[in-house]
């Protein structure tokens, strides 16, 4: 398996979207810190580095879909997929290659964001003021995070031949988690009570606060937050926000996601008839 990972890196050297990718991870890395510190500048209210230093998170999914998608379909595309299987690499060692590789870049991918919003952030808006502990765990969280997205896409990718099927149906599922992720946090954050407006007979303006029908609320409210918190779109969310709820559950749930998608995509594989 060694040799299929360095042949893999080897073409994610000379891979163009990942040059991309790793520019714009970069660029919005230097972008973020920056924009904030005019904003406080412009505004006086002040602003810290933890805000936006995990909105890498936000975009790892797309990125991550485009490159899985591209990379492994061109494997399939060229026949390189075939050939490794004619010349005797095993199924397993070749899906498990492409899945660790589409994490590794998936990892590195969030480090070309986080670099350079320190080296910008720091000597703009200052060290963080949430605790270390606390920034060290939602590091980890946004890395599985990736690697979770990697897993998923890698199934996607190896098991459908068609690169551009492969592409549209990537793009379409992280775009779908995001989606879902924003409609959860909005079901969540809907508030207990709203306030109501009436006039009484002075004449006076009167404000009543009216339960709302639509706050979640014991065990549904559970089962969404639950529903948020493994939804890979969910947790980009919370981490990009810094509003996660269950913190040290999101790296669990990402590790679940990496085992169930990884042992689910080898199994299938083994199986698939490769054209």
């Amino acid at each position: 398996m060694s040799k299929l990972l360095t042949a893999n890196f080897m073409r994610v050297k000379k891979d163009k979207f990942f040059w991309i990718g790793m520019i714009f991870m970069m660029a919005a890395g230097v972008i973020f810190p920056v924009n904030r510190y005019m904003d406080m500048k412009q505004t006086g209210f002040m602003n810290n580095i933890d805000n936006g230093f995990f909105g890498c998170a936000l975009f790892i999914g797309i990125l991550m879909a485009v490159f899985c998608s591209l990379f492994i379909g061109t494997e399939h595309s060229d026949g390189t997929m075939r050939n490794k299987i004619i010349v005797g690499r095993k199924r397993t060692e070749i899906y498990l290659s492409n899945c660790v590789t589409s994490a590794v870049v998936g990892v590195l991918l969030c480090t070309a964001f986080f670099l350079p919003y320190l080296c910008a952030g720091i000597p703009l808006l200052g060290l963080f003021d949430a605790d270390v502990k606390l920034i060290l765990l939602l590091v980890l969280t946004v890395l599985l995070l990736a690697a979770a997205f990697a897993s998923i896409f890698t199934l996607i990718a190896m098991l459908c031949q068609n690169k551009a099927v492969a592409v549209v149906i990537c793009i379409l599922l992280a775009q779908t988690f995001l989606f879902t992720g924003a409609v959860t946090n909005a079901m969540l954050d809907a508030p207990r009570t709203y306030p109501e407006y009436t006039i009484d007979e002075n004449n006076n303006t009167v404000v009543s606060e009216r339960p709302n029908t639509r706050y979640l609320d014991g065990a549904k409210r559970e089962i969404v937050q639950t529903f948020y918190d493994i939804n890979p779109g969910g947790q980009g969310i919370q981490c990009a926000s810094l509003a996660a709820v269950h913190i040290e559950r999101l790296p669990v749930y990402s590790l679940i996601i990496v085992i169930l998608t990884t042992g689910a995509g080898v199994a299938f594989f083994k199986r698939k008839d490769l054209r």
